[in-house]
């Protein structure tokens, strides 16, 4: 379905903006560096959120969205379902109850006939309790909910993270045309760091497994963040006119669920820069060709050999 994009800063959804399949987002550009067949099967059938993506989203809303994070999240109480019924042998001896006989009824086939014939309302199923509980929230684990609060603590106590924080705008939608490509493209910054009445930064939150300048130098290389940056801070100059440092806000998933904040540099930019260019002209290409080739776009058989930490060992004398 083709979206009418507009161009600017919009204040959406995250649902109206990935609905938009015409302007090409970061995420995309990386899976295409991959392949262009890597891209198309992003494009067509985005991946489920992992439970780690889930949590990164969960964190997300709270550091940068606590009010909608309050009426969007629920921490998960399993004593509020004691004496429900769960599984097949609780079905089972509640209808034995009810002097119902189940002989080969199927689960669902079940708990119909139990709905039926239970006129006093003694059988409470687990499933409709969490449904009207938590009322179609997303629901956290107490676990979950105690790391995301002390991801928060940790955030607000480092002073460079909280003062970018302080004062912005969260999850805006920027949409522009790539001059050289003709590509429309499209991004969501995590935060745009606001002063004066005026956007003065990106920043983007991230939560890894190493924040340290090591560690998390590593994720970038490996995921893509530098593409990111200079995607986002080319974007947004496109939309502004204006060139504007872009920020990671990283965050340990596990305690102490340590903070750090990071400027891109200016190498690092350039590198992102020639990365999603790239990208773009790939893409570009793709479509006017309508070819989207995997590994080896002509059917060719390489050789391979070991990588070097591999084929690097002693032979036994």
């Amino acid at each position: 379905m083709h979206i009418e994009t507009q161009i600017g800063l919009l204040s959406m959804t995250a649902e109206e903006y990935h609905r938009n399949k015409d302007a090409v987002g970061h995420s995309s550009l990386v899976r295409i560096m991959r392949s262009p067949a890597h891209f198309q099967e992003y494009v067509t059938h985005p991946p489920e959120p992992s439970p780690a993506m889930a949590f990164g989203t969960a964190v997300h809303s709270a550091i940068l969205e606590p009010a909608a994070f309050a009426s969007d999240y629920a921490v998960f109480d399993e004593s509020l379902l004691e004496g429900t019924l769960q599984s097949l042998d609780d079905f089972k001896t509640a209808a034995a109850d009810l002097g119902i006989k189940v002989g080969k009824m199927k689960k669902d086939e079940i708990k119909d006939a139990i709905k039926a014939a239970d006129v006093d309302s003694r059988c409470v199923f687990r499933e409709d309790v969490i449904a009207r509980l938590y009322e179609g929230k997303e629901i956290l684990t107490p676990t979950m909910m105690l790391a995301i609060r002390s991801i928060q603590i940790s955030i607000s106590r480092h002073s460079g993270a909280s003062r970018l924080l302080s004062n912005g705008m969260a999850e805006m939608s920027g949409f522009w045309s790539d001059p050289e490509t003709g590509l429309q493209c499209k991004c969501r910054p995590d935060w745009l760091v606001m002063a004066d009445g005026s956007i003065t930064g990106i920043a983007d939150v991230k939560t890894c497994v190493d924040a340290s300048a090591d560690g998390f130098a590593r994720s970038i290389a490996s995921l893509g963040y530098d593409l990111q940056a200079a995607f986002y801070q080319d974007g947004i100059k496109a939309i502004t006119g204006r060139t504007l440092p872009f920020y990671f806000i990283a965050v340990e998933k596990d305690g102490p669920h340590a903070a750090v904040a990071y400027r891109a540099s200016d190498d690092l930019i350039e590198v992102g820069r020639a990365k999603y260019r790239g990208a773009l002209l790939l893409l570009r290409w793709c479509r006017d060709n309508n070819r989207w080739p995997a590994y080896q776009p002509n059917g060719e058989i390489e050789a391979i050999e070991l990588p070097r930490w591999a084929a690097s060992f002693e032979l036994d004398s």
